[in-house]
């Protein structure tokens, strides 16, 4: 007859401590995968619902959101931009977050780095869809300029709220379509200030870094994250390899 050996004690406990080593080294980078590839998923499908929006906002009113908001300000294309969306209204009374033009905000947005506290489109809105996403509108452009930037926090008011995580920067075009800020585009406003000059629209890489003092050098995140691009190129990923390595 023939007995197999038993594990001793000591064997189990020494193979369950590994087991839990490798669970714990391990395990919060699932979650931090599968966190990042659900924010990828958001960001791809509010940029489909913006550019569908845009569209149809041309086709109810005769002027793309670029040309409107040009005629009338930022607040009043807002204001209509929201009648292509399922809006829910929210009580400005209990937001306690106000910047410095006295506007009121639901909460504080940062930079990758954790600095800021700025909302970057502050001239009109925020509104929140029935998803939770939030919206607002920056400066009205000029003529046959694109324009406003619109922002979107792509998950609500949930965490992290950071720009070029959760938070991203696109504009409207006078044709009517929606384009991450930084990407070319012929109307592209070229007057200094806000960050429309033309360098910063020849290099949106300077505009999507992680060690930054202001919330205005992460502007272009968007550009890179559709696309899944690392901003300093190299064949890396946006999300695994630049946004992966965020704290």
């Amino acid at each position: 007859m023939h007995y197999t050996k038993a594990f001793t004690m000591a064997e189990v406990l020494i193979t369950l401590g590994v087991i839990g080593i490798v669970a714990a080294m391990t395990i919060p980078q699932l979650v931090k995968n599968y966190q990042l590839h659900v924010l990828q998923n958001q960001l791809k499908a509010v940029y489909s619902d913006l550019n569908r929006a845009s569209q149809l906002f041309k086709l109810h009113n005769d002027f793309s959101v670029s040309e409107y908001a040009y005629l009338n300000g930022s607040d009043k294309a807002l204001e209509l931009f929201k009648k292509e969306f399922k809006t829910i209204k929210k009580d400005n009374a209990k937001w306690d977050n106000v910047n410095e033009n006295g506007r009121v905000y639901p909460y504080k947005l940062y930079s990758l780095s954790g600095v800021g506290n700025t909302w970057i489109c502050d001239s009109a809105g925020p509104f929140f869809d029935m998803q939770g996403r939030v919206f607002s509108f920056d400066d009205a452009p000029d003529m046959n300029e694109n324009g406003p930037k619109v922002c979107v926090d792509i998950n609500g008011v949930k965490n992290p709220n950071k720009y070029g995580i959760d938070n991203f920067i696109f504009m409207f075009t006078v044709d009517g379509q929606v384009i991450p800020f930084g990407m070319e585009h012929k109307n592209n406003p070229s007057s200094e200030g806000n960050f429309y000059n033309n360098t910063y629209i020849d290099n949106p890489s300077d505009y999507c870094k992680y060690n930054v003092n202001s919330v205005y050098q992460v502007v272009a995140c968007a550009y890179f994250a559709l696309s899944d691009t690392h901003p300093e190129g190299n064949g890396k990923s946006y999300w695994r390899d630049f946004i992966g390595k965020v704290k």
